[in-house]
């Protein structure tokens, strides 16, 4: 006997469920941010802008490590997590979240300064418009007055390298395969070597780690041929040493080291040394 046909409306409402099932899903992640966002601006003012941004990087305190947390964006849409994070999205989180509570504490201040932070002059146009290199993000977050390059009043050296890592290994990296995005990474890449650099070696580290304040933002420079920075992180100080908060590989979560952070750098052998950024006061607070 032929088995009747399956109703269209019933087709219509199996089709429907896993939707609605994702939607459910995206729902409930967006309420859980929102929530999350809400409870990090319940936290005291803590003065300094630094300060701030300190306290809000020990809220993802043994939150997960996740790599390559803003990869798989083909669209290159905002993607703003509290769940998993890498070293970039820690540091640019929790920046956002500091200047979001300082200035304009919603869910809609937190997205607006954490697009300026992450893209060119704040808009985000496709995969390379994102401020991939850390030399070329620190650039233009100076250039709009959100930070400072504090590396040479530490006592820095000229940083001397030529920034070709991205373009000489496009197959790492799959949203370069079209000619035009591979051509705009490029021609960052060069506005970056035609500018003034500095570091602190590794073995000056100690020497300018009294001076370093906490919420400072230091990223390790790179022995890897191509590449500016290895890892990033945020400075807390315990006396006159200074300690690294970050979200760690090794570890699988977010972590304050152990070591010092001249000894941290040291036992690290692709670390060469570290380029350091302050936040700057807003100016209703300063």
């Amino acid at each position: 006997m032929k088995k009747s046909a399956r109703p269209a409306s019933s087709v219509i409402r199996l089709a429907l469920i896993p939707l609605c099932w994702l939607l459910s899903l995206t729902i409930q992640a967006q309420s859980g941010i929102h929530r999350l966002f809400e409870q990090k601006m319940d936290l005291p003012e803590s003065g300094s802008i630094g300060t701030q941004m300190l306290r809000m990087s020990e809220t993802f305190l043994g939150v997960p490590y996740v790599a390559a947390t803003l990869e798989g964006n083909p669209t290159e849409k905002l993607v703003c997590k509290f769940d998993g994070l890498d070293c970039t999205t820690l540091v640019e989180s929790s920046v956002a979240l500091a200047v979001a509570k300082m200035e304009n504490p919603t869910f809609e201040g937190y997205k607006n300064e954490l697009t300026n932070l992450r893209y060119r002059n704040g808009d985000i146009d496709g995969y390379a418009s994102r401020l991939h290199y850390f030399l070329d993000w620190l650039y233009e977050n100076e250039k709009r007055g959100r930070m400072e390059d504090i590396t040479a009043k530490l006592g820095g050296v000229p940083y001397r390298k030529e920034i070709n890592f991205m373009s000489n290994h496009a197959n790492l990296y799959p949203a370069l395969a079209p000619t035009e995005v591979w051509e705009k990474i490029k021609e960052q890449e060069n506005e970056i070597n035609k500018r003034e650099h500095s570091y602190i070696p590794k073995t000056e580290i100690q020497k300018a780690e009294p001076i370093m304040k906490n919420g400072d933002i230091v990223a390790f420079t790179s022995s890897i041929a191509g590449l500016d920075v290895n890892h990033m992180g945020v400075i807390t100080k315990i006396g006159n040493r200074a300690y690294l908060l970050h979200a760690s590989l090794a570890d699988k979560k977010v972590i304050l080291s152990k070591l010092p952070l001249a000894e941290y750098v040291a036992s690290v052998p692709k670390h060469t040394g570290i380029i350091v950024a302050r936040l700057s006061e807003p100016k209703t607070h300063e």
